[in-house]
């Protein structure tokens, strides 16, 4: 006699209804995850130059008539400027807005340069330039480099500045009045420890998107 057979028990199955609730809390799990990446991973806040664009190397007198190249920053995010010390708006702001970022960087600022170039061969000696530091409590964090009107205008030229600045060695003209206003291109030039201009940032920039800029790039060569 055959051995009697229970009743056959189906194999439960999802109604089709459930497969799109679960495919739809999957989707808004990655995209939530997907947003907090983006929002976790900070990204480069000025104008981004796409590709890198190699720096031109130059060397200038610093305030304290010590010579420094850009070559010699390589391994260092720098953030680097053209001002002039007689100005009498744009490159103040610009100095304390710099001022503001090196204090924001925290244990990130020796892995930095702060670089002014000079737009004032004529006016911007370098008992002016000390003075200018101390003014605008940069000094011993932002590098203002100098040099004649010839070395300037070849850095100038390569980064695209303009200067109305004159040549202080060329003969003058008879009784043409001192000019001590001098009116440049304001823009911050952010380049990464390997040498490459990678960020511009308007002369009024919001210091938070130049330390968030400066970090990025530090970390890059830590890495």
């Amino acid at each position: 006699m055959a051995p009697r057979r229970g009743p056959r028990t189906a194999a439960w199955r999802p109604a089709p209804w459930v497969w799109l609730v679960i495919a739809g809390c999957a989707a808004c799990a990655i995209a939530v995850v997907s947003v907090w990446a983006r929002v976790r991973t900070p990204v480069l806040q000025g104008a981004v130059v796409t590709p890198p664009a190699p720096t031109y190397d130059f060397s200038l007198r610093d305030q304290a008539n010590q010579q420094v190249s850009l070559s010699s920053l390589r391994g260092k995010a720098v953030a680097m400027t053209f001002l002039y010390t007689h100005c009498p708006d744009i490159c103040p702001l610009t100095a304390e807005k710099l001022h503001e970022a090196y204090q924001q960087l925290g244990g990130t600022a020796k892995r930095t340069a702060f670089v002014a170039v000079s737009v004032d061969p004529k006016g911007d000696t370098p008992e002016a330039v000390r003075a200018f530091l101390s003014a605008h409590h940069v000094d011993g964090e932002l590098t203002y480099l100098i040099g004649s009107f010839a070395e300037l205008k070849r850095v100038w030229a390569y980064y695209y500045v303009t200067s109305d600045a004159k040549d202080p060695t060329a003969k003058a003209a008879a009784g043409a009045p001192s000019v001590d206003l001098v009116g440049h291109t304001s823009i911050v030039y952010v380049i990464d420890p390997s040498g490459n201009l990678r960020v511009f940032l308007p002369a009024n920039f919001d210091p938070k998107d130049l330390v968030t800029d400066l970090k990025i790039l530090a970390a890059e060569h830590s890495k």
